[in-house]
């Protein structure tokens, strides 16, 4: 099994040979007994796709078992496989430009017409992977909650805080009490003033950023409804929320299926607008008028 884990990486460029944390974990592994050092081989022969696994999946392919990859990652100088996972995310971001590979269609020398014909055609495949994707029960769950709640928390970083700005923008005109605090301590500040009566809205392509998964794992100790909208379904905040809605494409090379997730993000977070507005027609024209009066205010 561990053999398999040693093929090419998803995106076809094969086994990283370069980056901090790459290195980190090479320098380790000689020192680890067999079966940690066998855990770490699986990470260094395909980091791309350990970020989208839990510790059970290394420890799958690596024979042995999932204490024993957090062990290894621990003696590897990280907290756990975890807090490796978010080191690696860093580290594959942070590669050079030749490593700037899309599904191994394109490189520095492509034209620009097959630079937007792939990238077009990868965002319609995030769309249309969706509808295979996020839960139907989930986010019914999702529906009827928004629904029913007084108040909504929409948090997001990084790359995931447009997503989350956006919805809070369209629930809001809806007569949503809505709120999305930009900065991470007036996320954490709002998750506090939460209860039962609210939900929150997480969202992050990973799954993985440690101060949305703060603001989620708050709002849930205050007795708030969590969903997620997120890439990956074997991650902490999908496995904390309520409801998971896993839209994404963790296929393709890191640097860019971030950007293809966030329209299948935004995509969700529209399906839940369109949701909540057919719920209740009559309320929802009124509110839906109002905003059009506004932006024709505000319309030159």
């Amino acid at each position: 099994m561990a053999g398999d884990a040693k093929g090419a990486s998803p995106t076809g460029a094969g086994p990283l040979t370069s980056g901090a944390v790459l290195a980190k974990i090479q320098a380790a592994a000689p020192s680890l007994v067999p079966s940690a050092r066998r855990a770490m081989e699986v990470i260094i022969a395909n980091p791309e796709a350990v970020i989208g696994y839990a510790a059970a999946d290394v420890a799958a392919r690596a024979e042995t078992a999932a204490s024993t990859v957090v062990r290894a990652c621990q003696q590897a100088g990280f907290k756990g496989f975890q807090d490796l996972k978010l080191a690696l995310v860093r580290d594959l971001a942070a590669r050079g430009t030749d490593q700037l590979r899309y599904a191994d269609e394109l490189d520095s020398e492509s034209a620009p017409a097959e630079v937007l014909r792939t990238i077009l055609n990868a965002s319609s495949h995030a769309l249309s992977d969706a509808m295979t994707t996020v839960d139907p029960v989930a986010f019914t769950g999702a529906l009827e909650t928004l629904h029913s709640r007084d108040r909504v928390l929409l948090v997001g970083n990084g790359q995931s805080a447009a997503p989350a700005h956006d919805a809070a923008h369209r629930l809001q005109a809806l007569g949503l009490a809505t709120f999305a605090p930009a900065d991470a301590i007036g996320q954490h500040l709002v998750a506090r003033q939460l209860d039962e009566r609210a939900a929150c809205v997480a969202v992050s392509h990973t799954g993985a950023t440690r101060e949305t998964l703060l603001v989620a794992e708050t709002a849930k100790s205050r007795g708030a409804y969590v969903i997620a909208v997120t890439s990956f379904r074997r991650s902490p905040l999908a496995d904390l929320a309520d409801a998971p809605l896993v839209a994404g494409s963790p296929k393709q090379g890191f640097r860019l299926e971030a950007t293809a997730s966030r329209l299948a993000h935004l995509a969700i977070m529209d399906a839940l607008f369109v949701g909540l507005a057919l719920k209740d027609p009559k309320r929802s024209t009124a509110y839906l008028d109002a905003m059009a009066d506004v932006t024709a205010e505000h319309t030159m």
